[in-house]
């Protein structure tokens, strides 16, 4: 079942929608599953003198369900991110964090997890600047068990691209990556 409202709900410039789900009515099982889940969003756009913002914000959860004694596992979470657009300059910011679950491998396990992504990017004829980053951590842990070290990611890549004609661009980009498992460092990482 969904629900959207109209586009200025409430504000002019807001718009909200909703969703919920059931279960099929199958058994539960060893494995973990949702039975349940649903959302709430919304999205806001307006204007600050010569910038235009737009917020967004949404939460969804949902019930876990299995045939074990340790039913703790969930799977929930909420984002927020902003942007804001003036003239050829464009910034924006995220935030998720939030809960969920997973089947493989032995036992059902938790997994707790956020992340942070900011971006800018800067348009000044034929060409195009961007910078961005992520930082993200997680941690997992069998149901029942407090998870305790974190995974981790943290990101920062930065491109020139030159629009040489219609439909051909030259794009010179770097990317550096570090990684962490299970709270040590991780040599998956680098740069490019």
């Amino acid at each position: 079942v969904e629900w959207h409202s109209a586009a200025d709900f409430l504000a002019d410039g807001l718009k909200m929608s909703a969703s919920y789900s059931t279960d099929s009515g199958a058994a539960k099982g060893a494995s973990a599953r949702v039975e349940n889940s649903w959302g709430l969003g919304a999205t806001y756009v307006t204007s600050a003198g010569d910038t235009a913002l737009t917020v967004g914000a949404g939460f969804a959860g949902s019930d876990v369900v299995n045939t074990g004694d340790n039913q703790d596992g969930n799977k929930e979470g909420f984002t927020v991110g902003v942007s804001a657009v003036t003239g050829d300059l464009t910034v924006a910011v995220g935030y998720a964090d939030g809960d969920s679950f997973n089947t493989t491998g032995v036992a059902n396990q938790n997994i707790q997890g956020s992340v942070t992504k900011v971006g800018l990017k800067y348009v000044t004829g034929d060409i195009t600047l961007a910078v961005g980053g992520t930082s993200g951590e997680g941690k997992d842990s069998a149901f029942g068990t407090a998870p305790t070290t974190d995974d981790a990611k943290d990101t920062l890549s930065a491109s020139a691209t030159y629009a040489v004609a219609s439909g051909v661009s030259a794009i010179l980009g770097y990317l550096t990556e570090d990684h962490q498992d299970n709270g040590a460092s991780d040599d998956t990482g680098g740069s490019s």
